[in-house]
């Protein structure tokens, strides 16, 4: 074993009771800031004594060894609540963002670096307005719950009964919790996002996707998925909404399993009709890889046992043999 002090574990450690201080970890051990310091920046780790070392394992509540080692990435990402970022993005915001910046003129960088500022402003906004609207609708519901108690005061109470006091006491924790993307069920079991319901009211102010709307679904905790609407993105990529074929290749195209970067270079230096045999090409591939996934494998049982296990016709009272009808297997959806 090893008596060397790694300086990244002491630091590591100290931040995880709860963010210590090199004061407070001086105060604990009874070694002073100064030498405290030393360790951390790599001075004097060798040869500690043994009274110095009890005292720091105590006071951070650890093993020597632990301190002799640097501490793993994950540990230290997860004690600064830091994640890797993604390498890129996928699905429908790949082609989304894409055509953000063709729009704006804008790199793929300068919108990404701009992504965290944008979604503050969005959040803020929105729950502002969650709680704007929550303030004036319960105002009104009292002043409106005041006037039919005064014009109908031998009808006592009468009206109090009639609003959904819990999701109201709900709304209130969310927002006091700044809850961005907290969803509400309706009675036929429907998420309803009020963060989506902000996003859909900016989009219509700003006159945007207003003859194609976007569709998006939300999902309690994370955030919504939406895609560029297929009528937005067909005259892009010279592709008819309406056409059977057309819809395949769009769906790919919006869920950014064909990307679009892709397809709009290709039309732009091949022929209409190589153009048009790529896109159904790659149309096909992507079809069969996904079908692949979910075919079953030989020998693997879904329902009941064997054929030479299984109850006869007579035993059972059936007169087919006909397999268990398993519908849409192998359709391919857009998530």
């Amino acid at each position: 074993m090893t008596d060397t002090l790694n300086p990244e574990a002491l630091k590591h450690y100290r931040k995880q009771r709860g963010g210590w201080s090199q004061d407070r970890l001086a105060a604990e051990s009874k070694i002073s800031k100064t030498q405290i310091s030393r360790w951390e920046r790599g001075l004097q780790t060798a040869g500690i004594r043994l009274s110095s070392r009890e005292r720091l394992c105590k006071s951070l509540g650890v093993e020597w060894e632990q301190l002799t080692r640097p501490p793993k990435e994950k540990e230290t990402l997860k004690l600064y609540n830091r994640v890797p970022l993604k390498g890129d993005i996928d699905g429908s915001a790949r082609t989304f963002l894409t055509v953000v910046q063709w729009h704006l003129g804008l790199t793929e960088d300068a919108i990404l670096d701009l992504a965290p500022l944008a979604v503050l402003i969005l959040a803020k906004q929105s729950l502002r307005a969650r709680q704007t609207a929550l303030d004036e609708t319960l105002d009104a519901l009292e002043a409106a719950t005041a006037e039919a108690c005064r014009r109908l005061p031998y009808m006592p109470g009468a009206f109090r009964d009639g609003y959904h006091y819990d999701w109201i006491e709900d709304e209130r924790k969310s927002l006091k919790n700044r809850e961005l993307l907290m969803t509400y069920q309706d009675d036929e079991g429907n998420e309803c996002s009020p963060f989506v319901n902000f996003l859909e009211d900016q989009l219509k102010s700003l006159g945007l996707f207003q003859d194609d709307p976007i569709d998006f679904f939300s999902y309690h905790g994370t955030t919504p998925d939406y895609a560029v609407p297929a009528r937005v993105l067909a005259p892009i990529v010279d592709l008819e909404p309406d056409n059977e074929a057309d819809q395949e290749i769009l769906e790919k195209i919006q869920d950014g399993r064909i990307d679009l970067r892709d397809v709009v270079e290709k039309k732009n230096t091949a022929e209409p009709e190589d153009y048009r045999g790529w896109l159904e090409e790659r149309n096909r591939v992507i079809a069969e890889e996904f079908a692949s996934r979910f075919k079953i494998p030989d020998g693997l049982l879904l329902f009941g046992k064997p054929a030479g296990d299984r109850p006869s016709q007579l035993d059972t009272g059936s007169t087919s043999d006909e397999a268990p009808d398993v519908e849409n297997t192998n359709k391919e959806q857009r998530t």
